[in-house]
């Protein structure tokens, strides 16, 4: 049963219903798109049933031809590394769909095809085992995210969507490149990941190409200094489509660091480890230091995505077991608790009238359940015990100190991460002075922000059940 190819083509095909339903009511293309991207939660319920954790490798692979005397072949398949992705890539959507319903009031059937067109691409980066499959997915993902900004963004949309399409667009030449190099190089030629994860190249060629890979899903993860399209592109999109953009498009630079340069690099993974950890540190630290001056709460938010994205390249080349699956932790909990600060800044933002922090004193009284939701998103991105955050980042801190006591000095970005969020709690929670008007939120935005904190309890408390699925594959990894 093709359940990937089912996954993939559901909310692809479902942008074109919602499109043409748009034509009768806006109401009834918003109620589809839920319905579609929920029935894609099922789907992916349905996959992890199914899913062998004693099993070795890739499951559920399907394989079609495409055009295969160029060794362009439809394959797809997931392992433990992807199935954690496929649940945020389907939650999420349905999520921001559902947080769009209020907030997006043009071009709304647009909107909602192009929400599914997005949430189809990008589940089929995190199971494509062809490389130009996946970067033909890996390209679409970028036409829904442009025309997000661009069409429904704030008043700088087309200089953020601009800069958006630029940077990740060269970032995916120099993937390109890499993949065409990789096919030039093997014998016999082919683009078939799990053909190429027994191409054992010389380390200066591999060397080359990691380079070409760090760039190009550098951009994406984003690293510091390729990062700058991120917090415009975020401050000017809409809240919802902000979720999407740090819950899942930042995932995809990440996996493919863990999947191309960890899978099909090896040997130059470990020659410039300690570099590529360089890199992560320096975000980790610019992205905290960096959100702890910042007056605007939406922007405050993007920064600290910056920072927490840094865990999951300091944890993936420890090329520790325990490193690399504190990082793909890491990117299933950053999804659900950014997701729920970047939704509740939209949400602030309409019933306050303002995201500014220090014009949002009385938040506490006005939207007394919001801010109680926003209180423990904030715990939850800070990593306090008892949310799953705090396991994937104290892993892949643990990690990078097994690897070097040097990588200690990592244990200092909670402590600084701690300290914004209080000072922002500290701030829009305190009661001024006057009447203090009800403005909360309604209960289906309080339940859909809810949603997102609820898998970050449940792991924080008892994470066995995902790990036990993500560890058995990142042990085949060569490391």
């Amino acid at each position: 049963m093709a359940l990937l190819s089912i996954l993939i083509f559901t909310p692809i095909i479902g942008s074109i219903v919602v499109y043409l339903a748009g034509f009768a009511s806006d109401r009834l293309s918003k109620a589809l798109t839920i319905i579609i991207s929920a029935a894609t939660i099922a789907i992916t319920l349905f996959i992890i049933l199914t899913f062998n954790v004693a099993a070795v490798g890739f499951q559920l692979v399907e394989k079609y031809d495409w055009a295969s005397v160029f060794g362009l072949t439809y394959t797809v398949g997931i392992d433990g590394i992807s199935v954690p992705l496929l649940i945020i890539s389907s939650v999420l959507t349905t999520l921001s769909a559902a947080g769009s319903w209020e907030q997006i009031k043009t071009r709304v059937k647009e909107y909602n095809a192009l929400l599914l067109l997005f949430e189809g691409s990008i589940i089929g980066v995190f199971t494509s085992l062809n490389l130009i499959a996946f970067y033909v997915f890996w390209e679409l993902v970028l036409i829904p995210m442009f025309f997000f900004i661009g069409v429904w963004g704030g008043p700088r949309r087309k200089y953020a969507a601009m800069k958006f399409l630029i940077m990740t667009h060269v970032g995916s030449i120099l993937i390109l490149l890499s993949f065409l190099a990789l096919y030039v190089l093997s014998t016999p030629h082919s683009f078939d990941f799990m053909n190429l994860v027994n191409l054992r190249l010389p380390l200066t060629i591999q060397i080359l190409i990691s380079i070409g890979f760090f760039i190009g899903f550098g951009v994406k993860l984003p690293i510091v200094p390729l990062h700058t399209w991120l917090p415009d592109a975020h401050v000017e999109a809409p809240a919802p489509i902000s979720v999407l953009l740090a819950g899942l498009l930042l995932k995809m630079g990440a996996y493919g660091f863990i999947r191309m340069n960890l899978y099909l690099m090896p040997e130059a993974s470990k020659f410039l480890a300690p570099v590529f950890i360089g890199f992560g540190l320096v975000t980790m630290f610019y992205g905290a230091i960096v959100a702890m001056v910042q007056q605007d709460f939406k922007r405050m938010i993007a920064l600290t995505s910056i920072n927490h994205m840094g865990y999951v390249l300091l944890g993936a080349f420890t090329l520790t077991t325990p490193g690399i699956s504190g990082a793909v932790f890491q990117m299933f909990n950053h999804a659900n608790a950014i997701g729920a600060l970047f939704l509740m800044s939209g949400v602030i933002h309409e019933h306050m009238g303002t995201r500014t922090i220090r014009e949002l004193p009385g938040l506490g009284n006005a939207m007394p359940k919001t801010s109680f939701l926003l209180v423990l998103s904030s715990l939850a991105a800070m990593g306090f015990p008892g949310f799953s955050n705090f396991i994937s980042e104290y892993t892949v801190i643990l990690a990078g100190i097994s690897v070097n006591p040097f990588y200690a000095i990592a244990v200092l970005v909670p402590g600084i991460t701690a300290g914004y969020f209080i000072w922002m709690l500290r701030r829009v929670l305190a009661t001024p002075q006057g009447v203090i008007l009800n403005r909360e939120a309604p209960t289906y935005i309080l339940i859909t922000l809810a949603v997102f904190l609820v898998p970050l309890l449940i792991f924080g408390l008892y994470p066995g059940p995902l790990l036990g699925i993500i560890i058995p594959a990142v042990q085949l990894i060569p490391h």
